[in-house]
């Protein structure tokens, strides 16, 4: 690897660790000042399920069937006993065994 490469890397991850940290650090300084109002409140608490979602599904639209059989699973454990780690761990192992048996 040539040096220019390297020091393009390197200002990469750096300019990208400074957008990271930065957004944290000022979101924490813009919110210390905004008064929590049931709106300001419902929207942050509907933040990260938003987040959750967008990440997740594009992995279950190109997903193997494994993929799609845990967030059904999980998905129905967390609506009918609403217990987070129950519906991990039943995504996660329908996930596995989907995998073991047609893998």
């Amino acid at each position: 690897m040539n040096p220019a490469m390297v020091w393009q890397s390197l200002v990469a991850i750096g300019t990208m660790v400074f957008i990271a940290y930065g957004s944290r650090v000022l979101g924490l300084l813009v919110m210390a000042r905004v008064p929590l109002g049931p709106r300001v409140r419902r929207f942050v608490d509907a933040m990260s399920s938003s987040v959750l979602i967008a990440v997740i599904t594009p992995m279950i639209v190109h997903g193997d069937g494994g993929t799609r059989l845990a967030a059904l699973a999980a998905g129905g454990v967390a609506i009918a006993w609403r217990s987070p780690l129950l519906a991990i761990g039943l995504g996660m192992g329908s996930a596995a065994l989907w995998r073991w048996w047609f893998g």
